[in-house]
């Protein structure tokens, strides 16, 4: 075998070897074992270069987020839906997560590993990485990192971030979309963003009617999620009786 086609056979046997490594094991979040998520922040560190360089993502992430959902996503993965790999995997092994997301176009893994280092931003050298995860994961067709992307857009002001000087109103219509985008899949975060936008005015016309309406959606999507306690929150601020200092002449 020549050199170059073992060099390819070579980083093909690696990353089937990372695909099968992540793959071992229960898969559902429900199943992972109780403790705390060891993070691997050496293999963490070795991500940042490759992943800004990554040809996705300079597409992607100057973008609103809405504007890429899929359009990363290969014509094969359509046919096959990849297997998400779970947070914890992803802080304990974030090169193998890596690899799901960039070579095998694994949308999930992107997320995961998103959210592998926004839990432990304390042990990641650039904290805006987590961003183009994020962004990563919208562009493969994963919709929920489409509205962790558009919330860090809307609340991280990282001064590397596109949109930091980009105009308001346009920002907040792009963030709208991309939050209706996840709540018309049934993102549970989608919709009680979007609620916030509609009842803040943010994006859209503030309309009390359609705020409700994405935050009953957001607890009816799960109740149990953290999403549907900040939806709770929201109305009941809502419902609160203006400041007597506001109705003091």
């Amino acid at each position: 075998m020549s050199p170059p086609r073992r060099r390819l056979a070579g980083r093909i046997l690696a990353s089937l070897a990372a695909a099968l490594a992540l793959a071992r094991g229960p898969a559902a979040r429900a199943e992972e074992a109780p403790g705390a998520i060891i993070f691997n922040k050496a293999e963490a560190a070795g991500i940042g270069e490759p992943l800004r360089q990554d040809p996705a993502l300079l597409r992607s992430f100057p973008a609103c987020p809405a504007d890429t959902f899929a359009r990363e996503r290969p014509v094969w993965r359509r046919a096959f839906a990849p297997r998400r790999p779970t947070e914890r995997r992803c802080a304990r092994e974030p090169a193998a997560c890596f690899v799901l997301c960039t070579r095998w176009s694994n949308a999930p893994a992107c997320f995961d590993l998103a959210l592998a280092f926004e839990h432990h931003s304390l042990d990641v050298p650039d904290i805006l990485d987590k961003e183009r995860l994020y962004a990563l994961a919208c562009a493969g067709g994963f919709p929920a990192g489409c509205t962790n992307r558009a919330a860090g857009i809307r609340n991280g002001g990282y001064a590397a971030d596109p949109f930091r000087d980009a105009p308001r109103a346009d920002t907040d219509a792009c963030l709208a979309r991309s939050f209706r985008l996840d709540c018309d899949r049934r993102g549970a975060w989608g919709c009680a963003l979007l609620g916030q936008a509609y009842r803040l005015g943010e994006g859209v016309p503030a309309e009390a009617s359609r705020a409700r309406a994405a935050f009953d959606m957001a607890c009816a999507i799960n109740p149990d999620f953290a999403a549907c306690a900040f939806a709770k929150r929201q109305v009941a601020e809502m419902d609160a009786p203006p400041d007597s200092a506001d109705d003091a002449p």
